[in-house]
């Protein structure tokens, strides 16, 4: 009888010392898993039946993707006009590329900036569906836009004040055939340095690269 008592005992005390000097786990007490669908079923039929869906002229699918990053990251995201330069590879807020001379060597904008933990999140986002000469066109500018990132990562990283990541969501099925071409960029051994500063991916991967690696930095 006394035996089971301080089997009891111990076992309890076992559990209590685990429950309280343990590391917190990332769990679903520290954040809601939301659902999210992968890029693979984002079909032009599926964006055509989504209640933000108007028509595909007034940013919708940045309406789309903006909320879900918010609740994804806790975090209120800022629109930015920050462009990486695809000649020295700096990157600048520039409103207006096209009123300079050399504006066609200025990458489109980041969309969002995020500031979290003290670190620097920019975001480029797309949702392309679908096959089409003009989706081919915006997957081959993404391409590019990625590989100004890994340039600006190599040339500038040492004078950043701070970490800085860039974070591509590339949602829609035209993204999602595509995505090999984009870990081909990402897989480049002379890529391998500035690799862990970007994340390609769709939404759904990237909440759970956010939850993993980014949400609790421990």
């Amino acid at each position: 009888m006394k035996y089971k008592i301080f089997l009891l005992l111990f076992g309890a005390s076992n559990i209590l010392s685990k429950r309280v000097f343990q590391r917190p786990l990332s769990n679903g007490l520290r954040h809601k898993h939301i659902y999210i669908p992968s890029s693979e079923i984002q079909t032009k039929e599926w964006r055509q039946q989504q209640p933000w869906y108007k028509g595909g002229k007034h940013n919708e699918c940045e309406l789309y993707q903006f909320p879900l990053i918010e609740e994804i990251t806790q975090s209120k995201l800022v629109k930015t006009n920050y462009r990486l330069h695809a000649n020295d590879y700096s990157m600048k807020e520039n409103n207006r590329p096209m009123n300079q001379c050399d504006g066609l060597e200025w990458s489109e904008n980041f969309d969002a900036y995020l500031n979290y933990y003290n670190k620097d999140f920019y975001f480029n986002l797309k949702l392309i569906c679908d096959n089409g000469g003009a989706q081919t066109r915006s997957i081959r500018e993404t391409y590019h836009f990625m590989n100004y990132q890994m340039e600006h990562i190599k040339n500038y990283k040492a004078d950043f004040p701070k970490e800085k990541y860039f974070i591509n969501i590339l949602d829609g099925n035209a993204c999602n055939r595509s995505m090999k071409n984009f870990y081909y960029l990402m897989n480049k051994p002379e890529n391998k340095f500035q690799k862990p500063y970007i994340f390609v991916g769709d939404m759904k991967q990237f909440q759970d690269y956010w939850y993993h690696f980014i949400k609790f930095p421990w």
